[in-house]
């Protein structure tokens, strides 16, 4: 079975998210992990999003990248701007893509208008993971 791995510093928001998503269009043909470095809690917001979709990462813990680093991942998708040269592996992983989101935890306002700043992202990572499952997959939508 193929493995991903999904990289943000925080591991907060965007990485859960797009777990989220690849293990909704992939059902099961693939295992899907998420990392980073500074690790933090997955956003509330996040998790709001998600849900509005029928997708629940409430559950969903952040993991640190070196947890995986004995791992050989045959994709790593880097989904913020940090660069594939800082992530320090055992095994080479397979293809590296480099994806950044937009960050929704930068957006300013009222709850309501972070909420939707978080769903304009959750809904821009919907249609990368049925794209990326489209085409590294052989998935049909």
């Amino acid at each position: 079975m193929k493995k991903i791995l999904i990289y943000t510093e925080r591991n907060a928001a965007r990485s859960q998210m797009l777990q989220g998503w690849l293990n909704y269009y992939l059902k099961g043909q693939a295992k899907v992990f998420c990392a980073g470095t500074n690790i933090e809690p997955v956003h509330m917001l996040a998790q709001k999003a998600m849900m509005e979709s029928v997708i629940d990462i409430s559950k969903n813990t952040s993991s640190n990248i070196s947890d995986y680093k004995q791992h050989r991942f045959d994709y790593v998708i880097v989904a913020d701007h940090s660069s594939p040269d800082d992530l320090v592996w055992t095994h080479e992983p397979g293809e590296i893509i480099c994806h950044p989101f937009k960050d929704p935890r930068l957006a300013e306002g009222t709850d309501q208008e972070k909420l939707l700043a978080y769903r304009e992202i959750c809904n821009e990572i919907e249609d990368y993971a049925m794209v990326f499952a489209m085409k590294h997959f052989d998935i049909m939508q």
